[in-house]
């Protein structure tokens, strides 16, 4: 996990949305999280299918990261012998991290393809 398949995630997560501004702003979001220059004639249509599906991933991903980050905040600790990792705090955070780490790095695997190929469609 480097900071360019961070930066291909945040763009996964943007390149949907960005249909919505055309052509101008998906060619300033590949060149901006992804260093890629446009030169070809952007396919918007069949772009729109790996860019639907690298947007789920990322938008799974960030949930992931941000849940991670915020458990124990909520946390009542009413019953934490039916939490995953045990009746203390640390020990669920450590388990919660390692299968969103184990999820993380498949769906990092799967956007370097995903993003590249929209790039390409995208000019």
């Amino acid at each position: 996990m480097t900071i360019s398949d961070w930066k291909r995630a945040i763009y996964a997560l943007l390149v949907l949305p960005g249909y919505l501004g055309g052509a101008k702003v998906q060619r300033g979001l590949a060149r901006r999280w992804l260093g890629q220059e446009g030169g070809a004639r952007p396919r918007f249509v069949a772009a729109f299918g790996p860019s639907a599906v690298a947007f789920l991933l990322a938008l799974l991903l960030f949930y992931l990261v941000g849940r991670i980050a915020t458990y124990g905040l909520f946390w009542t600790g009413s019953d934490p012998e039916g939490t995953w990792g045990g009746p203390t705090l640390a020990g669920a955070w450590i388990v919660h991290f390692l299968i969103a780490a184990g999820m993380a790095v498949p769906i990092f695997l799967a956007l370097r393809p995903l993003t590249r190929l929209q790039a390409r469609l995208l000019g």
